[in-house]
């Protein structure tokens, strides 16, 4: 487990990409005419369930109601962009693999029903990795070809507050699956 040193926690779960995945990302980007303060390529991420401040052990809470979900990993790809007015976000639009998120979602939040601590989300959930926030509205934009991506795990992460802006810590991490013994010997864990 890895916290930061204060007492308390801005945590939400969430997809953390893999190195590669942001920087294709990033490099896409570049070909937006971007007017909004752009995300690091280091923070993308996919928000699953917020859960606001928390204590310590509170934390330790969190993690030990989270079990290992029966879902196998699956890609997930972009095609193009999206944007909430409201917040002035741009974002990256979800392509393939939003059902199997809207499940790994509802899964969290169901382990979630027993700690009374947690914020429940009243707003619609809207998969997205956001690319840029105080953002004016742009002109839609399409990838050539879908950017994409195995997810083979999801992980408990936490907002620390820095001198150049937001960092985002991994915390805690689950896989999709753990493949049973029979699944292993005929090699149906790689799939």
């Amino acid at each position: 487990m890895n916290l930061s040193a204060k007492g308390r926690h801005r945590l939400f779960f969430a997809i953390d990409f893999e190195d590669d995945f942001k920087d294709k990302i990033a490099q896409w980007t570049l070909l937006l005419d971007i007017n909004g303060r752009r995300v690091a390529p280091e923070n993308y991420h996919l928000t699953l369930q917020f859960l606001g401040d928390v204590n310590n052990h509170q934390v330790f809470d969190i993690i030990d109601t989270m079990e290992i979900p029966e879902i196998k990993p699956f890609e997930l790809s972009i095609n193009k962009t999206g944007y909430f007015p409201k917040n002035e976000l741009l974002f990256c639009e979800l392509d393939e693999g939003l059902e199997k998120i809207q499940t790994l979602s509802t899964f969290i939040a169901k382990n979630l029903q027993s700690l009374s601590f947690i914020k429940r989300e009243k707003k619609r959930f809207h998969p997205h990795i956001t690319i840029a926030r105080d953002a004016k509205p742009p002109v839609d934009f399409e990838v050539l070809e879908n950017i994409t991506t195995k997810i083979k795990y999801f992980c408990l992460m936490e907002s620390i507050f820095i001198k150049s802006g937001i960092h985002y810590e991994v915390v805690e991490s689950w896989p999709l699956y753990t493949p049973t013994d029979k699944e292993k010997i005929l090699g149906l864990d790689l799939l």
